[in-house]
């Protein structure tokens, strides 16, 4: 929908706008740093038009100190996203969009969470804000046969990312220079340290596994899950009543 003038947006007058959020960081020798705002980007225009929502271009930077040691990661900090953030949608909803999903195609932006319960704490019921990732459906993926990733071990440039990647655009993916790598120490430990002490290459999976009908398989039911998880959400916050002061 960002591709029409202002006044065909006006005449379709969408409810919700969609935020896809990616980042720009390393993914490993076999695939390029803009991984995660490639899968933002497709994501954001199959769930958009699922939603007829305006679509907001998939923000391409966002904050990744753990993939910090090799050029190609840029990164905020994370008060200057979460202010960022806050300044788009509360944009956003100066022109009547009451309802704002994010879409995270990027797992290390710890500061979403707090971002979205304050923005909903603050604006109920006037605007709501509705948060989805991928990484939240690797179970129905994996009971539905489409991943084979054990569950914990597809965090960073495995099975799952470098299939997408093979479907939206295989000429960046190397396979050739794929490696498995599934790390002895839990993920809580890039708070000690970049992914480069726990993984020489900086694959958290196995990327081995990946094949580009796997990476449209995914791309295709994530599209239809992020969906249905959007509009719950907002579901869930449209049937609140004020409790005491409270419209949260």
């Amino acid at each position: 929908m960002y591709r029409k003038t202002a006044d065909e947006i006006m005449a379709l007058d969408p409810e919700i706008a969609l935020i896809p959020v990616g980042s720009l960081e390393q993914h490993g020798p076999h695939l390029p740093v803009m991984t995660d705002w490639a899968i933002a980007s497709e994501l954001g225009q199959r769930v958009a038009a699922k939603l007829n929502a305006f679509l907001v271009p998939a923000l391409p930077v966002s904050t990744c100190r753990e993939q910090m040691g090799k050029k190609g990661s840029v990164w905020m900090e994370p008060v200057t996203f979460y202010q960022m953030m806050t300044d788009i949608v509360m944009s956003l909803k100066t022109q009547g969009f009451k309802k704002v999903g994010i879409i995270q195609c990027h797992g290390g932006i710890f500061v979403m969470t707090p971002l979205v319960r304050d923005l909903n704490a603050r604006n109920n019921p006037e605007l709501m804000v509705a948060l989805s990732a991928p990484g939240n459906f690797s179970d129905i993926l994996r009971e539905e046969g489409i991943l084979e990733s054990q569950p914990g071990t597809d965090i960073h440039a495995g099975e799952s990312e470098t299939s997408r990647m093979l479907a939206i655009a295989p000429e960046t993916v190397h396979m050739e220079l794929a490696g498995d790598c599934i790390p002895v120490l839990p993920r809580s430990y890039l708070n000690y340290g970049s992914i480069f002490r726990l993984s020489p290459t900086g694959v958290w999976g196995q990327a081995t596994k990946a094949t580009a009908q796997k990476g449209e398989r995914l791309l295709d039911r994530l599209s239809e899950l992020l969906a249905q998880d959007l509009l719950k959400a907002f579901a869930f916050m449209e049937q609140k009543e004020q409790f005491n002061y409270s419209s949260f």
